[in-house]
């Protein structure tokens, strides 16, 4: 369920609704592919907050970004999702991100434009460098 974040400790009501994000997995991998699976989410996440995070700063330096095309593509062996071979890691071996941007600039300055994105993303900082994370079992109820 997404609906909630904290900004500066306070709790702040995102949405309007309560909206469930799916995920299933492709039939060849016993899903019934009714939704995007969790490594497409993360795909389609880095693209996302690389692109907002790039529009956003281009505007804010007074640049218009009047289209961006991305593609967004990731090499993942499922012998590690799988379990089938403790030397292949579950995750991307690698992703590639390719951009094509329409803006207000000269093309020689759309490097400086598209070096926004990555710089500023959260989900690009998060995945590109070491993040804690905790796993743990709640009590069933709580």
């Amino acid at each position: 369920m997404v609906q909630y974040f904290d900004v500066g400790g306070e709790k702040h009501i995102a949405r309007k609704a309560k909206f469930v994000i799916g995920a299933d997995e492709p039939a060849i991998l016993l899903g019934s592919d009714k939704a995007p699976n969790p490594v497409e989410y993360l795909l389609h996440a880095l693209a996302a907050c690389v692109t907002t995070s790039m529009v956003y700063h281009a505007a804010a330096k007074g640049i218009r970004i009047k289209e961006v095309e991305s593609r967004v593509e990731g090499k993942l062996d499922l012998r590690g999702f799988l379990g089938l071979s403790e030397d292949v890691q579950p995750g991307y071996e690698n992703i590639q991100m390719r951009f094509k941007v329409d803006a207000d600039v000269p093309d020689d300055q759309l490097v400086d434009v598209l070096a926004l994105g990555p710089k500023f993303s959260p989900v690009f900082d998060s995945i590109t460098r070491p993040v804690g994370v905790s796993v743990k079992l709640e009590p069933k109820g709580a």
